[in-house]
């Protein structure tokens, strides 16, 4: 079995962590991606799996084996990098088969394996051109299949896609995971580009300020996000932060925000009565908007309007909720330091930005008021204090 496991491990500079206690594991066959902003230690974790850099602490072990002092070249990783990293005067050919050509695979064997992967990559008729007369595309293809002639343990990918258009990318990242599940080889992706995690991966691992934040599934990270980074970060647009307080009504548990109340169904309840927190930032999806009532309980926002993005696919509505719902204390100051924490805009913490995600025929214009609605089953509340969600009652999420 090829598999990859980081046992709680540490790379420290000077007194600063990039590597803050990291612990995760690639199991076989898996194609799990290290997705976070720039800075986030993504990079420096997949070096360290490579051998490329040396863990302060904690060990590192590919197939079972402890390789944290073992040379990159007796690894068995095959990296592809950002950059295509071709030898410019060598064909396809012989730039695909030179690894091979070192370590002593015989010329019959060498040809058998590029023409193999070649094959695959759809580079069969290319093996004669150098890099020069070849797409950005097809070069990434040619890198890719460097690696795959090794026939490694795993694949290491450090944004293979970044020098590559927006246009370009869509199809290159539809052909990279087409190409691991059709070989089965276990691969760590390196991304800054949640959209590329989101549609790649069978798991996904976000890293924030050198820390695992959560790591599941694409759905697991968008529908259950451990906490506000991984709900601001994953989704786009972004998850709406909407300041709030958790007070009693009427002998239930309710929100008190967007000028009124709202009580909070079974699964939400549960999740702030055991947490007993009270200032609390509840998250929004801009997809989980509506412009009309739902049949069961809902969220109503009233959203002035200062600018729409028409995208053909959908409408995106950006404004301030209106001046009514507006809510203060410290909730509002947690949701503004963590604007400022992620360079966002800065506001007037009495005014609230708001995205609505809406039908691409629905009819929106600039200045204009919008009322808008969250069915209740579709917020996410979050400790003002810590960020981390309020779980409910059973509902185990993996979380650093």
């Amino acid at each position: 079995m090829s598999t990859i496991e980081l046992r709680d491990v540490t790379l420290t500079y000077d007194v600063r962590p990039i590597l803050d206690n990291i612990s995760l594991s690639v199991e076989d066959g898996e194609f799990l991606v290290l997705v976070g902003p720039s800075g986030s230690g993504k990079t420096t974790a997949l070096r360290v799996v490579a051998g490329l850099l040396t863990p302060t602490s904690g060990k590192v072990f590919v197939s079972g084996r402890d390789v944290t002092k073992v040379p990159p070249s007796e690894r068995d990783l095959a990296m592809v990098f950002q950059s295509y990293a071709l030898y410019p005067h060598m064909t396809v050919r012989n730039n695909m088969g030179f690894g091979l050509r070192l370590a002593g695979v015989p010329r019959k064997e060498r040809n058998e394996r590029v023409e193999r992967a070649a094959e695959v990559l759809g580079l069969t008729d290319l093996l004669d051109r150098r890099p020069k007369a070849l797409s950005g595309g097809q070069r990434q293809r040619v890198a890719m299949g460097r690696a795959i002639v090794r026939q490694p343990h795993a694949f290491l990918m450090d944004e293979p896609l970044s020098n590559l258009d927006a246009k370009l990318r869509v199809r290159v990242r539809a052909e990279i995971a087409r190409i691991q599940r059709t070989l089965g080889v276990t691969t760590l992706y390196v991304t800054h580009d949640q959209i590329e995690a989101m549609t790649m991966a069978d798991r996904i691992a976000v890293l924030h300020d050198g820390k695992l934040q959560q790591i599941g599934t694409p759905d697991d990270l968008f529908q259950r996000p451990a906490n506000i980074f991984v709900a601001a970060f994953i989704g786009s647009p972004p998850t709406n932060l909407i300041p709030a307080e958790i007070g009693a009504q009427e002998g239930q548990l309710a929100l008190r925000l967007a000028g009124g109340t709202l009580v909070l169904p079974p699964e939400l309840a549960a999740a702030a009565q055991t947490s007993s927190v009270k200032q609390v930032l509840v998250g929004v999806r801009p997809h989980d908007v509506q412009i009309t009532p739902p049949v069961g309980p809902a969220l109503s926002l009233e959203l002035d309007v200062d600018l729409v993005e028409r995208l053909g696919t959908e409408t995106l509505a950006h404004g301030e909720l209106a001046a009514s719902t507006a809510i203060t204390g410290s909730a509002a100051t947690a949701a503004q330091a963590f604007m400022a924490a992620e360079d966002e805009l800065p506001s007037d913490p009495a005014k609230q930005r708001f995205t609505a995600a809406l039908d691409p025929h629905t009819i929106v214009n600039t200045g204009g008021r919008l009322p808008l609605y969250v069915p209740v089953e579709r917020l996410h509340l979050f400790d003002a204090e810590t960020g981390k969600t309020l779980r409910a009652a059973g509902r185990e999420l993996a979380v650093a």
